[in-house]
């Protein structure tokens, strides 16, 4: 695992194929070539699972999700930040977004330019992603996502399970339109 910049991972393929090509020959590295001498493997944040969420991509929101749970997250200060606080940040900035994509939907729902809404909201970074974000996801959609993720908060507290089960019965949740009690229902 060197990075995710393609100069980086150019120069590891090239000195990987240096280890093959002694005598100088063009030859293609082929998959069984590199099998035992290379292994992948993905890291992911809970800004990429929201970004996925959002995005309506549930490979790669689960292969995030799995990527989380089976080798961390790292902190600003590049060590890995404990199990414990995953769920919270994952479903904290999970909720943030949606809510704010969701703002901007209810924006563009009752007449503002989409182009306006994002400097309403105070969002001035990846703005074509957010503007498409607001696009794809109706309120319905994102309201629904909204009551998801704070059911499975509170299934937290109430059932013990384990936190990836969780988030992977959210994106269900999400991704399927599995409902979800309303907020009237739901014991609080």
């Amino acid at each position: 695992q060197v990075g995710r910049e393609p100069a980086l991972l150019a120069a590891e393929l090239e000195q990987l194929a240096g280890q093959f090509d002694k005598k100088g020959s063009s030859k293609a590295l082929s998959p069984e070539d590199l099998r035992g001498k290379l292994t992948c493997s993905f890291e992911s944040t809970p800004f990429e699972l929201a970004e996925a969420i959002l995005d309506g991509d549930r490979k790669r929101a689960l292969r995030s999700l799995h990527a989380m749970f089976a080798r961390g997250v790292k902190q600003k200060d590049g060590k890995r930040m404990d199990q414990g606080g995953l769920f919270p940040f994952a479903t904290s900035w999970m909720f943030s977004s949606i809510a704010q994509v969701y703002e901007g939907r209810l924006m563009m729902d009752q007449g503002m330019s989409l182009r306006d809404v994002p400097q309403k909201l105070g969002v001035y970074a990846f703005v074509e992603r957010f503007t498409a974000q607001v696009q794809k996801n109706t309120a319905a959609r994102l309201e629904h996502g909204i009551l998801a993720l704070l059911h499975c908060q509170r299934e937290r507290r109430s059932l013990g399970e384990e936190d990836d089960v969780l988030l992977e019965r959210f994106l269900a949740r999400w991704f399927d339109g599995v409902a979800v009690p309303s907020p009237e229902e739901l014991e609080w």
